[in-house]
């Protein structure tokens, strides 16, 4: 598959993730991620206006379910996903000089997708954090989640590209399904950034020992975050301190980063990829953060649904 198909596929996927969540009210669907072949193109009538140049490369349909809505991802007929098949001097040339893990080559176990899931996330909350106005990444400041959709996508793709390009083992990229995964997990955290913002600090800040032994950092969260009132002047200086640790702070960002992705994964998707029985390449497992970590955010508070 060339580069613009690549491209031109993953940020479809970012698109229709906010093209659901305008059709929703601005409400975030819970949403689950499949690979399907489609009866025709059906592209919303959103897409077909405004982004025209997309359709020849991918086309998509939608189904309903009882409580949400499933994006059903396609590539069309015309993209060919074995084209860049190497002649026997290219495949010559890069079988020896093979780099990556041998033995998981071997194994046939795919690299983790969580590592570049994290990064995007991470570069996400320093976009917003340079609260640069030419650049889309919040969208509880913006009156075009669709351009949100499309940041988040850009930064997924970008990632992508990257780890694709710098790997001479085949083994060691992305498949395209992976590609999607990626890519949809990105966009759909950085969607309802805030939202798992909110229920971020309400677990640190509702178990004890994390206070106690002032572990708030470690979850990527402000000590002043979990104290902070609702009044208006406070949380101005909260957000203006936040956004200077995570530009300063790496650290700081990352855990946040992590936290944010296994919330996600925790209660948007594989909930709904269990109740429509299906799954995604790799599987939604949190296996990157340690069980003390773990623990905490995955206990309710009261108030809760």
């Amino acid at each position: 598959m060339t580069s613009t198909q690549r491209i031109s596929a993953l940020l479809s996927l970012a698109i229709m993730w906010s093209v659901f969540t305008i059709a929703n009210g601005f409400s975030i669907p819970n949403t689950a991620i499949t690979t399907a072949k489609a009866p025709g193109n059906n592209t919303p009538l959103l897409l077909r206006n405004h982004h025209q140049h997309y359709k020849q490369s991918t086309a998509f349909t939608s189904r309903s379910t009882s409580s949400s809505c499933s994006i059903i991802l396609r590539l069309s007929a015309s993209d060919n996903i074995n084209s860049n098949t190497d002649d026997d001097d290219e495949f010559t040339k890069t079988n020896n000089k093979k780099k990556g893990d041998s033995i998981r080559s071997t194994t046939g176990i795919r690299p983790s997708l969580h590592p570049t899931e994290i990064n995007c996330i991470a570069e996400a909350l320093m976009l917003r954090s340079t609260q640069n106005p030419s650049i889309e990444i919040d969208v509880s400041n913006t009156s075009e989640p669709l351009q949100v959709a499309i940041t988040a996508g850009g930064i997924a793709m970008n990632a992508i590209d990257k780890r694709n390009n710098d790997k001479d083992d085949t083994s060691e990229k992305f498949t395209m399904e992976e590609s999607q995964v990626i890519s949809g997990r990105v966009v759909g955290v950085v969607m309802r950034m805030r939202e798992l913002e909110e229920l971020l600090v309400r677990r640190v800040g509702g178990v004890g020992w994390v206070k106690k032994y002032g572990e708030e950092e470690s979850f990527g969260v402000l000590k002043a975050e979990c104290s902070s009132n609702d009044d208006g002047n406070d949380k101005e200086e909260l957000e203006k301190k936040l956004r200077e640790v995570i530009k300063v702070n790496p650290l700081f960002r990352m855990n946040r980063a992590e936290c944010l992705l296994c919330l996600f994964l925790d209660t948007v998707e594989r909930p709904k990829l269990e109740l429509l029985g299906e799954g995604v390449t790799g599987g939604s497992e949190v296996d990157f953060i340690d069980a003390d970590r773990l623990e905490v955010l995955r206990t309710a508070i009261d108030g809760e649904d």
